[in-house]
């Protein structure tokens, strides 16, 4: 019950293509953290895999059914789609927003209490959704999507740099929610340019060039490694090993 990019290929109007034969997937039961430069084209990755996006070749397939074939509704009720800056037509309250994720189907009321306090919410929950910081809108749009799909059998989560707004504690408790639903048996993958955070966080790992191709994918430790991400960045990093501790990736001036 994987969600599979096979052989997909984009390009935007009147730009260069952005990804080339990709080939990929997002495993149930774990993060997959997706890194790359700028320009790599991780973004329209994760939008060809929520189907927000159709590829100009290839097939992006959940449940060996093509995904294009899945209804708007069928799609929402196993994919939510995180942006990296979250948007609305209108001034909807914080609460609301969070109430949007049960449209999907029959959402237990305390689903939306228990999002409200897990990311810190409930305090502003009254507040129009414009006037908070990024970082606080980013928190809203993820308990948006912890109701449409926390305890359901089959859903991903896809996220585009969830966290780039947020402030160290929040990216800690904003990933460690990634991780419970993926314990949970649910797949998440997620745009991450931090790559220690991605490493610590994340049991796999795509890894896309600056020309659109998966320069590797796998577990994290065989993925990430120092040898892939220096070349792939055109900067020297190393894995520096801590006791007791995970360890860090460092970017060395050479």
């Amino acid at each position: 019950m994987t969600l599979i990019a096979d052989s997909v290929a984009f390009a935007y109007p009147k730009g260069p293509r952005v990804l080339t034969g990709v080939s990929c997937a997002i495993e149930p039961g774990s993060v997959t953290a997706i890194v790359g430069p700028n320009g790599a084209g991780k973004s329209t990755l994760v939008r060809l895999l929520a189907g927000l996006r159709n590829p100009d070749q290839g097939q992006v397939h959940l449940h060996d059914r093509k995904l294009s074939s899945f209804s708007q509704r069928q799609r929402a009720q196993r994919i939510a789609f995180l942006e990296q800056r979250p948007s609305l037509a209108f001034d909807f309250s914080v609460l609301r927003v969070v109430s949007f994720g049960a449209f999907t189907g029959e959402r237990d009321c305390a689903l939306i209490t228990d999002a409200l306090d897990r990311f810190e919410l409930s305090d502003i929950q009254d507040k129009p959704f414009a006037s908070l910081s990024v970082g606080q809108q980013q928190r809203t749009a993820f308990a948006r999507a912890w109701v449409q799909i926390a305890g359901r059998n089959d859903a991903y989560l896809l996220a585009d740099e969830p966290c780039s707004a947020m402030d160290p504690r929040h990216t800690i408790q904003t990933m460690h929610a990634m991780r419970e639903l993926a314990r949970s048996g649910l797949g998440v993958g997620v745009v991450i340019h931090d790559l220690n955070i991605a490493s610590q966080f994340s049991d796999r790992a795509i890894v896309l060039d600056e020309r659109g191709l998966v320069a590797s994918h796998g577990t994290v430790e065989e993925a990430m490694t120092p040898e892939v991400l220096s070349r792939v960045f055109q900067v020297q990093i190393d894995r520096l090993e801590l006791p007791e501790h995970a360890a860090m990736l460092v970017v060395r001036d050479t």
